[in-house]
């Protein structure tokens, strides 16, 4: 069992996972993801969460430009939008 951004997730016997808020109110319904890794739950949880606009983390673009990284910061949105 492993908690991540408000959801306990139960691995079952068949290699898939329960999914299930830690506590109310529900703002996303328990549910079953398939036989896949941790890291997929965890990706469709963040997936889930931004559906439903409830994704508080920072967006990249959002976030302040420091002098140390901010053109690489940059540099790998403009290498996003261009692929």
């Amino acid at each position: 069992m492993e908690r991540y951004r408000g959801f306990v997730l139960i691995p079952e016997e068949d290699l898939s996972w329960q999914v299930r808020p830690e506590r109310s109110p529900m703002h996303v319904l328990p549910f079953r993801a398939p036989a896949c890794s941790i890291a997929d739950v965890k990706a469709l949880v963040d997936w889930r969460l931004a559906r439903l606009g409830r994704d508080r983390r920072p967006k990249a673009e959002l976030l302040p430009q420091t002098k140390g990284n901010g053109w690489r910061l940059a540099e790998m949105q403009d290498q996003q939008k261009t692929a």
